[in-house]
């Protein structure tokens, strides 16, 4: 029997890759269907590299000692531990691959040869959100009367209620959207998560989409689309225009922070938890793979609502007023004092 070693350094596909000017990252970057994964890939490895040409020379000088001193650098510049922890997965990830395809003979990025990342406290992790109030006025801003104003009440309402990631969004089509009994489901083929997962959407959301499909004359297809003059009009909106959309809602709502479409996701859950809904009632319509996603929400409130900042307390200012007028007026008696002291 043939050693599949042996095919594998046979393909014409190997030989490729192992020429000097050969780009082995997009041969990697193939290896993953969602389009934001690629991105972040490319970002996190090209960082690396200092270039998004990489060639088996390059992997091939690389050592443990430059994925420390990567670290140390992302460390110094003021890098959260996650952006850290993610380029190093992401550099990792590479390597792995490499050395599955033999052109590389060890991973410089293994656990056990780089340092240990220094990593916050999930109770320490801050999730910025709106309130209802703030919400609302997001909504209000939408519903400005203008062409856009029926697609954008839409997208904000179906961000905020199906707590989706932007890129679910921007992967929604009309046909996605269907009965399950007596509720409606929103299908997401595709997801951080894995393939084919749904979510409830509530009734006057799935009613805002058909007023979108009805408003702009869709019959099926995607159902964010470009409403511009250029020639990307009708085009389906990336996930980069919705967190553009959601931005640039939210300056004229006059939100006092900046925030994206994420923003609504975080809101969604807030507001859910705010109301009464359980750990695992968010922790299912968020789609989050571990509880201790959704227990950061339930830190946040806790910490907040619970706060010993609430029990420290001073004079009022009245009190505090009065108080240093009686300090100066005894000043100026002791001075008083001792100059008649002095005179004598």
């Amino acid at each position: 029997m043939t050693d599949s070693k042996v095919l594998v350094r046979a393909s014409p596909f190997l030989d490729r890759l192992s020429s000097p000017d050969a780009n082995l990252l997009p041969a990697f970057l193939h290896r993953f269907d969602r389009e934001q994964t690629r991105r972040a890939y490319r970002n996190d490895i090209s960082q690396f590299f200092g270039s998004e040409f990489v060639s088996t020379e390059m992997v091939r000088a690389v050592t443990f000692l430059h994925v420390n001193e990567h670290i140390a650098q992302l460390e110094d510049s003021g890098a959260r531990a996650s952006t850290i922890k993610r380029r190093v997965s992401a550099i990792r990830g590479f390597f792995d691959w490499l050395e599955a395809l033999e052109l590389v003979d060890r991973n410089p990025a293994h656990k056990q040869l780089i340092r240990r990342v220094r990593s916050a406290s999930s109770r320490d992790q801050v999730v910025v959100f709106l309130t209802a109030e703030q919400a609302a006025n997001l909504l209000a801003a939408a519903d400005d009367g203008s062409k856009c104003a029926t697609r954008n009440v839409a997208l904000v309402e179906t961000l905020l209620h199906c707590v989706l990631r932007r890129s679910e969004a921007a992967a929604m089509n009309y046909d996605h959207i269907r009965p399950l009994g007596r509720y409606w489901v929103l299908d997401l083929p595709a997801t951080k998560g894995g393939a084919n997962q749904y979510v409830k959407i509530p009734e006057h959301v799935v009613e805002s989409i058909e007023a979108v499909r009805h408003f702009y004359g869709h019959q099926s297809g995607a159902i964010w689309r470009s409403l511009s003059r250029n020639n990307s009009a009708g085009r389906r909106l990336s996930a980069h225009s919705i967190y553009q959309i959601v931005k640039g809602l939210a300056e004229r709502a006059a939100i006092p922070f900046a925030i994206g479409a994420h923003t609504l996701r975080h809101t969604g859950c807030t507001l859910a938890i705010e109301s009464g809904a359980s750990l695992q009632q968010v922790k299912e319509h968020a789609r989050h793979k571990n509880v201790e996603t959704t227990m950061v929400y339930i830190h946040q409130r806790d910490r907040l609502a619970n706060s010993a900042a609430d029990f420290i307390s001073l004079p009022d200012a009245e009190s505090r007023v009065s108080s240093r007028g009686d300090n100066e007026s005894g000043r100026r008696s002791g001075a008083r004092s001792r100059s008649t002291k002095q005179k004598s």
